[in-house]
């Protein structure tokens, strides 16, 4: 984010703008990333060259001035094949028993918080290489990021050395001379992008749009920065709304250990395999869709 020291934002004001981004988005913010929340916030008053009040009507009464606000708020660092071991877990055991099963038919995967869409491409590639059709949903509430998937056009840092290195292998005919990774549209096709606001995922307006009967869904490293009270409706609206019959939940391995038992559904449980946690939902535990 571009730093401007033009404008100055008081505490409390900064304060009233973190306030409205919560209450709309559930995002409570890290202190890491709140330096670069004001710094656009003060850029955004210079350059439009009118007053921080003025700026926080905008705000709260334009929807595209909010969604900049949200765009230019959120986090969005990813990787190829982040956390390693569960992508393991999918190719070794989950997608050769599904294919063992399926008889032919697609897999239906969720990336729930799809940021520029690697963990999106990671997860489809991973599924053809088993020999199975993918059909991937990539949401995310940045629509800047969005578009960035629906391109399929990446940067050599979109690959770490050490995590997701087993996979690699999968990447290499889709790099480019210039160190760029970029999709064909064969890959490019199992891939739908839609916006979603996860905190109004139970909202009859966003439940009628939400993905049904996902075989596997994705949803790491976005619990951190919601409240326990919207963790538990997600979960919740996941479960009885989205997931299929014996489908799988995989958060962040650091963020299942820190989700509270009292906000699991009933119809979810918590399995593992080696190190790696997850969730199942029980037979009988019915999707809508």
């Amino acid at each position: 984010m571009i730093q401007n020291t033009t404008v100055q934002l008081t505490q409390d004001e900064f304060d009233s703008f973190i306030s409205i981004l919560t209450e709309r988005t559930g995002i409570i913010p890290r202190a890491s990333h709140l330096d670069g929340i004001r710094n656009y916030i003060q850029t955004q008053v210079a350059k439009k060259k009118i007053g921080i009040q003025d700026y926080k009507l905008q705000l709260i009464s334009n929807p595209s001035v909010f969604a900049d606000f949200v765009n230019g708020s959120t986090v969005n660092e990813t990787y190829f094949f982040r956390e390693e071991k569960q992508f393991a877990l999918l190719h070794d055991k989950i997608l050769p028993l599904w294919r063992s099963k399926s008889q032919g038919s697609e897999i239906r995967i969720w990336s729930a918080a799809c940021s520029y869409g690697e963990e999106a491409y990671s997860l489809a590639i991973l599924a053809k290489s088993c020999g199975i059709k993918p059909c991937v949903t990539a949401s995310d509430i940045n629509s800047e990021v969005l578009k960035h998937c629906r391109q399929g056009l990446f940067l050599g840092t979109s690959l770490r050395t050490v995590d997701g290195s087993s996979f690699q292998n999968l990447i290499v005919p889709y790099k480019r001379n210039d160190g760029k990774i970029e999709f064909d549209d064969e890959i490019k096709s199992c891939i739908t992008t839609m916006q979603l606001n996860l905190s109004e995922i139970d909202s009859p307006k966003c439940t009628a749009f939400l993905p049904k009967n996902q075989n596997i869904i994705f949803l790491r490293n976005v619990f951190i920065y919601f409240s326990q009270e919207l963790r538990a409706r997600i979960l919740r609206t996941l479960a009885e709304k989205c997931l299929a019959e014996d489908g799988l939940l995989f958060v962040s391995m650091s963020e299942i250990a820190q989700t509270d038992s009292t906000i699991i559904p009933p119809s979810l449980e918590k399995n593992f395999d080696g190190s790696v946690f997850y969730f199942h939902k029980k037979t009988g535990g019915k999707a809508d869709g």
